[in-house]
């Protein structure tokens, strides 16, 4: 049996992979014989540091190795074989450079819209320049509030959560916390020249954030990579749990 470990984008949470959840754990029959088989074995999430259930400190000095050190903590701790590791957004790079530091690699490594700088750049250049002028002012504003930088909910409706039900958003708009400034400014560094796992990149056609020709773009930076492709926005874990959990259920 596989085990996921789903790793969140910025501003999130475990939260965000609820849904997901529930269809890679759900029995394989409806309604569920006694002892009916899940899909899959064990499906774990995590709040990265400064994020979700931890999001109450101050997330300016978050550093990029501590999220690593996390995903790689999850992985020992709860000895997950057989493993489907899957990071979304800027949680690409980070699930890449954990893979690398496990004693066995996962099976597999599913990048959700994730970042994938060039070598030695930020995650923050992968970004369109309008995004990144953007997240230059609201870093010097929350400077003055010392509350971290949190994004306006028009950001969350318009970009983030483009194309949703707007009752969906308000159920889950309150939850966003804020972005770790320093991960997204820190250079990113692999620790591995090539993947030590196949790589699957997931790019969602209706993302506003990270638009779908640099999805592209930074897929063919992953040798290898096998690319699928999902009309959702940003949040897909929101708009489209259920493909995206199929998605995933395919390396079972």
């Amino acid at each position: 049996m596989t085990d996921f470990l789903l790793v969140h984008g910025a501003g999130q949470g475990a939260w965000t992979w609820g849904q997901v959840w529930g269809y890679l754990t759900a029995p394989v029959e409806h309604p569920p014989r006694l002892y009916s088989p899940r899909v899959a074995n064990r499906v774990f999430t995590l709040d990265l540091p400064g994020h979700g259930a931890d999001a109450s400190g101050d997330t300016t000095d978050v550093r990029l190795e501590e999220c690593v050190h996390a995903i790689t903590r999850a992985v020992e701790r709860h000895e997950l074989k057989d493993l489907v590791l899957v990071g979304h957004g800027f949680a690409g790079s980070m699930v890449l450079q954990a893979a690398g530091q496990l004693d066995k690699p996962p099976k597999r490594i599913v990048l959700v819209a994730g970042m994938v700088p060039l070598y030695q750049r930020t995650m923050l250049s992968v970004l369109p320049q309008k995004t990144r002028v953007t997240f230059r002012i609201l870093s010097v504003l929350s400077a003055f509030s010392s509350k971290g930088l949190r994004l306006p909910r028009s950001a969350i409706y318009n970009y983030l959560c483009n194309g949703m039900d707007p009752m969906e958003v308000v159920h889950s708009v309150g939850r966003f916390g804020p972005v770790a400034r320093r991960v997204l400014t820190t250079k990113v560094v692999l620790d591995q020249p090539e993947p030590t796992s196949p790589v699957t990149y997931v790019v969602l056609n209706q993302d506003k954030i990270l638009p779908p020709e640099s999805q592209h773009r930074m897929a063919q930076r992953v040798p290898g990579v096998d690319v699928v492709e999902l009309d959702s926005c940003h949040q897909v874990m929101l708009q489209q749990p259920r493909e995206l959990a199929e998605i995933l259920l395919k390396y079972v």
